[in-house]
């Protein structure tokens, strides 16, 4: 994103991804700075509606400003009566901040959540190919297959799952939860070998919950 401030008072700014202009006045965009770090501080606090609702603001007086969509999220998402509002307004950020796939994860957090599986898969999906684009080394780029992974694991499509849990640990080797997940899909795809294994495997590194597997499943 490339800002430059111009004479005029307001911030002019190409959203490259986008592919659209947008002016913000300056002090909209000040404002936005200190309330959204305000929000940031309730969040810590668990003050999570206050800090939704200003945030909400924030994004309706400066609808470009990204990193209140973000702790929106944050917030929002541990409001019952924010969620709706909450995925409303991620779908809404995606037709600004095209192609950015922190945002399209969280939102598929957030369905997968509310048990909205077949759109969060959609959503992951979308995550992942703009990953592919914006780069893989983003730290939470394994997490977008393990979720969406997760998803078919809930929806019985196994295969799937494992194929995302694959990846996952490609990016994210040694990840006990991706590997206890993995030996589940394995276990339910009728290969008990690999189920063991991968089960093995993470409580070496820390998992305990899988013991109750391999005791039920692999003597």
């Amino acid at each position: 994103m490339k800002y430059i401030l111009s004479l005029v008072g307001f911030i002019i700014f190409n959203l490259s991804l986008a592919q659209e202009v947008y002016e913000v006045d300056v002090e909209v965009r000040e404002n936005s700075f200190v309330v959204n770090n305000t929000a940031v501080d309730m969040i810590v606090n668990g003050n999570y509606l206050t800090a939704a609702k200003i945030l909400e603001k924030v994004i309706e007086n400066d609808p470009t400003y990204h990193a209140a969509y973000l702790n929106f999220y944050r917030a929002g998402s541990q409001v019952e009566e924010k969620k709706e509002k909450v995925i409303a307004v991620l779908r809404e950020g995606l037709q600004i901040f095209k192609e950015d796939d922190e945002m399209a994860y969280y939102l598929g957090n957030l369905l997968q959540r509310e048990n909205r599986l077949e759109e969060a898969i959609e959503v992951y999906s979308e995550a992942i190919a703009f990953s592919k684009i914006n780069g893989e080394d983003f730290p939470l780029v394994w997490a977008y297959h393990f979720n969406r992974g997760n998803c078919f694991l809930k929806t019985n499509q196994f295969k799937k799952a494992i194929l995302d849990y694959n990846y996952a640990l490609s990016l994210s080797p040694d990840n006990a939860d991706v590997l206890t997940n993995r030996g589940y899909c394995h276990y339910k795809s009728n290969d008990p070998g690999s189920a063991c294994n991968d089960w093995r495997t993470a409580m070496d590194l820390g998992n305990s919950q899988t013991s109750r597997y391999i005791q039920s499943f692999c003597q």
